[in-house]
């Protein structure tokens, strides 16, 4: 089954990084290392499972190749987009309740400039994404952007987007998940 990018990219945004894994195609048949990060409910009885966390488990598995690998860590990053999103959302929630000095903190040059900043790097993501998903090396540039886009969203949270599995859990999740995937595309 073949989803499109902009699929990958709602199903993260709306549903999280384990429902847009499912549909990138990512699967323990074409797994391109020796752990696979694959959605929880895809995971054969008797396979060995290392972590499991938020839906997602790591599985211990054998290496495979194919043109395919490319496909899926392009979809991977719409899924990752999608999440992005999401973080800026609740960045935006977030500092939009708190004030600095008396003043909105969403208001402040540093963080209007950040925000602008993660927009700029996820449009240029999904601009990437839609006339070079089957160049590995963009492909990869893209999962590098988004997580550098991610850190500086989450810098903007402080300590909230990390305690009780706080907005940065996923983005990180989803990191751990392309690194899966992302090396031998």
């Amino acid at each position: 089954m073949r989803h499109t990018i902009a699929e990958c990219e709602r199903a993260g945004h709306d549903d999280g990084l384990s429902a847009g894994l499912a549909l990138s195609g990512a699967g323990l048949d074409n797994a391109p290392g020796r752990v696979a990060a694959v959605p929880s409910v895809s995971v054969p009885a008797g396979a060995t499972v290392l972590r499991e966390e938020q839906g997602v488990s790591f599985v211990r598995t054998e290496p495979r190749s194919g043109p395919e690998l490319t496909a899926i860590a392009a979809r991977l990053a719409g899924v990752r987009l999608g999440l992005t999103r999401r973080l800026a959302g609740r960045v935006v929630e977030h500092l939009s309740g708190r004030t600095v000095g008396g003043e909105p903190t969403i208001g402040k040059q540093l963080v209007q400039g950040a925000l602008a900043d993660a927009h700029v790097a996820a449009e240029a993501a999904r601009r990437t994404l839609a006339v070079a998903d089957d160049c590995p090396d963009a492909v990869r540039d893209v999962h590098n952007r988004l997580t550098a886009a991610d850190w500086e969203l989450a810098k903007l949270l402080g300590a909230s987007g990390f305690v009780d599995g706080g907005a940065m859990f996923g983005v990180h999740l989803s990191r751990l998940t392309a690194n899966c995937w992302v090396g031998a595309a």
